[in-house]
């Protein structure tokens, strides 16, 4: 569904009104209406990694309002679309559980280095005793487009609506060559509450200075341009199981959007990649430089 913002009302004759009615007909075929939209625009997003990318704080005005069932890249680049980051983790932390189990704890910021809002907006459905989520887009020209992107999810340990699948944590064995080689531990996907907490990019022109999106409840979620989302380590979610992984080196993996249902200027930025040294209960950031060295000096390599 396209919504057009900041039109104003003008007196119409029948003859322009006529005219009016038939173009605006046309035009409106010329949209796709299905859940179809969904696939076929991420795939085009996705394509975007292998072309120059275009600045979007300059393009000039379409020159029609169609959007075709594939987006060329010349119509997504018109978009003012949220550009998804995860930063480091942090707050790494090794807690032993009561059945003599480990886990690994962490922090973790997601953030909105594009150009527009990732907004979020959830519809109850009585029926399906469902909340189908709609992600809002908005270009230059001032229209929206309504992307359905998922659902919103009650979370009963943090006690307040998610977003479903935003985010997940994977740990990740190397091989000799110091190369991803299995995930050996998983968050699997986990749900967020979506809004702004942390002032990310405050030297990116046109953020705003307060929070806009603050609310976890089924109505409205989303993160403005420059602004993350912090989960402190402390927060239920917020860990890997460490039951079937032994001491030794691993990757640290967290990544954002994992299934690319949210419409986003590039996919290849969304993981966010730390080297760790896991001895009993005790959790060691390092590099992957370090990791060949004590690895060489462990097998008598050097």
């Amino acid at each position: 569904m396209l919504r057009q913002r900041g039109i104003g009302v003008a007196r119409l004759t029948p003859r322009r009104g006529l005219v009016l009615l038939m173009a605006l007909v046309a035009w409106l075929a010329d949209w796709p209406v299905s859940s179809g939209l969904a696939a076929s625009t991420s795939e085009s997003l996705k394509s975007l990694h292998s072309l120059p990318s275009p600045n979007i704080f300059s393009l000039p005005d379409p020159d029609d309002r169609s959007l075709p069932d594939t987006p060329s890249p010349a119509v997504i680049s018109r978009l003012l679309l949220p550009d998804l980051r995860t930063l480091p983790p942090s707050d790494l932390a090794i807690d032993t559980l009561p059945d003599g189990s480990r886990e690994l704890r962490l922090s973790n910021t997601i953030w909105n280095s594009g150009a527009g809002a990732l907004e979020l907006e959830g519809e109850f459905s009585p029926e399906t005793r469902k909340t189908r989520v709609v992600q809002h887009v908005q270009a230059q020209t001032g229209t929206q487009l309504d992307h359905l992107v998922g659902e919103f999810v009650w979370h009963p340990g943090h006690d307040h609506w998610h977003f479903a699948g935003f985010s997940i944590y994977e740990l990740w064995t190397l091989t000799p060559a110091g190369k991803l080689d299995a995930v050996a531990s998983s968050s699997g996907k986990l749900s967020y509450c979506v809004i702004d907490t942390d002032n990310i990019d405050r030297q990116k022109k046109g953020i705003p200075s307060r929070r806009r999106y603050y609310g976890c409840g089924q109505a409205l979620q989303g993160l403005s341009a420059g602004w993350g989302d912090t989960y402190k380590s402390f927060l239920d979610g917020q860990s890997i199981h460490l039951a079937a992984v032994e001491d030794g080196f691993y990757a640290l993996k967290s990544t954002v959007n994992p299934d690319a249902m949210l419409l986003e200027a590039n996919y290849d930025n969304n993981a966010a990649l730390l080297y760790l040294d896991i001895r009993g209960e005790h959790v060691e950031l390092i590099t992957a430089e370090e990791i060949t060295e004590r690895r060489c000096q462990e097998n008598g390599w050097c």
